[in-house]
């Protein structure tokens, strides 16, 4: 269909020159929608016009399979070609320079290698010609030749040809619409050495619409010049005298115009739409960038609950935003925040093992900032302040049960001083009621001694005579004397005297008596203070052994303090410190004090150890619940370590339990998938 609306005329001369056989080769084809035109000359003398024919057959039988113009399947037809040449039979590389045009009758294509020559013409002028791929074309494309290329002596050393073993590239030209009246001439090497492009130019600047004439007045200028070294040539002319024309290109304008315009307005309205999913965007990045600075803001006022729901609502619009390195920002310092406020809301709740506890991992966390490690460290101060005061009080309730009022009030000063410095008023009450009930304690006996003051007196006399009239009956004539002496002393009351009178004149009359057997009672007395003496020893043995006793004990709470049972350290310990307290052994008391505080330390901590084990074993239950197996199996892992750091068997062996099942159902998920 395009060919016959269409005008194109060819007209060739080929011939041998002065070598034996014609080395130059031509053919071309024209179909109803391609055309293809290839002129080859071959290289060498030996076998040559072997090459360029079997390179221009097997170019025209590829064009013939396979026509086109694309780029991809021109160098595709070269390269082939080239392979066909470097795998003859022949006992030598056929060698060869071609130039291949293709066209659709609209536009052309062409594709070279070597130094057979392309030039077109437009109106009889110059338009485009294709370039030698020689050495000597690039010297002089470089400025360094200024020898005509025609009879530089580089002209023939080619770097691009068909035959050539390693790194072919040939070149491919752009495409080149044509107009009517257009002209292209394809020649080889015989006739562009002896004429040159100028005189090539002038002959078609005068061409009618036949090629004939122009193919012939070329041969005749070169065999003019009657060289004597004339090379085979061959002469390609192409007149294109009418173009072909597409009689629905109007309609294929139009449809590509509204084509276009469907494209604008599609390309439009994502414009619009991406302009507003930018704007929400950004609306939301600054929504995000304001909750990240009220975040701050509230941070630095230590209102940590609004700092704590700005953040979560910046974390909201993060995730919707997909900011990966704003939203792990944000979940590090959310986490902070939680746990700071947890904290607070224990310290407000006076449970202060629970908030020292959660204090510690606020300072811990790398994601931690220093205004806020500031105000942790204040509240961990002040939780260590509070638990002084609840020692002192709990000393204090110690020497008040053994009767150590003076050390007791003691006690219960310093523990109203501590509560007065952190400003724990209930703590200051409880210390200062504290006080008062010691004093109480004193008022009500002292008042209850002088109650019993005149009814001890008449006791006491009651007791002397008594006394006096056992140990007269005992035959203590002193003791009875003096017990009786005792009871006149206590009484002004002239009968009680008269008894007291009589009493002593019955020791008058015994004293006589008891002379005769003072011989016996001074046995008696020496074996007397015998047994006293051995009384003594006896009681400095049994101080000796509750001095002993205290010290197993105390070593006791040293074992349990090294086994880290620190509970039942403080147990022990505080039994040797009333055991020592019985004996009196002060300093002793004061030593196994500071142990005992510090084995409460340790159990605060310990305790912090079980807490934070326990969380992190509901974190992991929770987190298999959620099927999150990964981080559930690392949650498990950690509390097994913690319950192991404590001791508690029985617990790290649940968590051997719970890894095995998260382990076997993250098997079964992944067998699933």
């Amino acid at each position: 269909m395009k060919k016959s609306n269409s005008d194109f005329k060819t007209a060739f001369i080929s011939e041998s020159g002065a070598e034996l056989t014609n080395n130059d080769y031509f053919a071309y084809v024209e179909y109803d929608d391609y055309a293809c035109y290839v002129l080859a000359s071959g290289i060498t003398d030996f076998e040559s016009s072997q090459a360029a024919k079997e390179a221009v057959e097997h170019l025209i039988l590829s064009f013939e399979e396979n026509p086109s113009m694309s780029k991809m399947t021109l160098r595709q037809y070269m390269k082939e070609t080239n392979e066909r040449l470097l795998n003859s039979s022949n006992a030598r590389r056929l060698k060869a320079s071609v130039i291949m045009l293709v066209t659709d009758y609209e536009q052309i294509r062409y594709v070279a290698a070597g130094n057979v020559r392309l030039r077109m013409y437009r109106k009889g002028r110059f338009l485009l010609a294709s370039s030698d791929m020689s050495l000597a074309n690039d010297l002089i494309q470089k400025g360094k030749s200024d020898t005509p290329l025609d009879r530089h002596d580089e002209r023939h050393n080619l770097y691009a040809y068909l035959g050539k073993k390693d790194n072919f590239r040939p070149f491919v030209s752009k495409l080149q619409k044509l107009d009517d009246a257009d002209i292209i001439t394809l020649y080889s090497k015989g006739l562009w050495e002896h004429v040159d492009a100028q005189e090539i130019d002038e002959i078609f600047a005068e061409a009618t619409d036949d090629p004939h004439e122009s193919v012939d007045l070329l041969e005749d200028v070169l065999l003019s010049r009657q060289p004597s070294n004339l090379k085979s040539y061959t002469i390609v002319a192409i007149f294109i005298n009418k173009v072909y024309r597409d009689p629905e290109r109007e309609r294929k304008r139009l449809l590509y115009i509204k084509i276009a315009i469907i494209i604008l307005v599609i390309l439009l309205l994502i414009g619009i739409i991406w302009y507003i999913f930018q704007r929400i965007r950004q609306s939301k990045i600054d929504e995000m960038n304001q909750a990240i600075g009220q975040m701050q803001l509230f941070t630095a006022a230590e209102n940590y609950k609004r700092a704590q729901e700005n953040n979560k609502y910046a974390l909201d619009l993060a995730k919707d935003l997909n900011e990966e390195v704003v939203k792990r920002s944000l979940q590090e310092n959310l986490i902070v925040l939680d746990t700071l406020v947890q904290a607070d809301e224990a310290y407000a709740a006076q449970d202060y093992q629970r908030a020292y506890y959660d204090y510690l991992k606020v300072m811990n966390s790398s994601a931690t900032g220093y205004d806020v490690k500031n105000y942790v460290q204040r509240r961990i101060s002040n939780i260590e302040d509070r638990m002084n005061v609840d020692q002192f009080m709990n000393l204090g309730d110690y020497f008040f049960q053994l009767g150590k009022f003076d050390e007791a009030v003691a006690m219960y000063t310093r523990a109203n001083e501590q509560a007065v410095d952190v400003h724990d008023q209930p703590a200051r009450e409880k210390a200062v009621a504290a006080i008062e009930k010691v004093y109480d304690k004193q008022a009500q006996l002292r008042k209850d001694a002088e109650q019993k003051m005149d009814a001890k007196k008449q006791l006491a006399m009651a007791d002397a005579m008594k006394k006096g009239d056992d140990l007269l009956a005992a035959g203590d004539l002193d003791g009875a004397q003096n017990a009786y002496l005792d009871a006149r002393n206590l009484s002004d009351n002239p009968a009680d005297r008269t008894q007291v009178s009589a009493a002593l004149g019955e020791v008058s009359k015994e004293r006589a008596k008891q002379q005769q057997e003072q011989a016996k009672k001074d046995a008696e007395k020496e074996a007397s203070e015998k047994e006293k003496a051995e009384a003594e020893k006896a009681a400095a043995e049994a101080r000796q052994k509750a001095f002993e006793d205290a010290t197993k004990i105390e070593e006791k709470g040293d074992a349990s303090f090294e086994a880290g049972d620190f509970l039942s350290a403080q147990m022990y310990y505080m039994t040797a410190i009333e055991k020592f307290g019985e004996i009196k052994e002060d300093i002793k008391v004061k030593a196994v004090q500071g142990k005992f505080d510090i084995a409460r330390a340790k159990s605060v901590e310990s305790q912090g150890t079980k807490i934070e084990a326990e969380d992190t074993e509901q974190k992991a239950r929770n987190l298999y619940a959620e099927k999150n197996y990964e981080e559930a199996r690392a949650a498990a892992t950690k509390a097994k370590e913690l319950y192991t750091k404590l001791e508690m068997k029985s617990k790290a062996d649940e968590m051997d339990i719970l890894i095995q099942q998260i382990v076997t159902d993250a098997q079964i998920a992944d067998a699933l998938k």
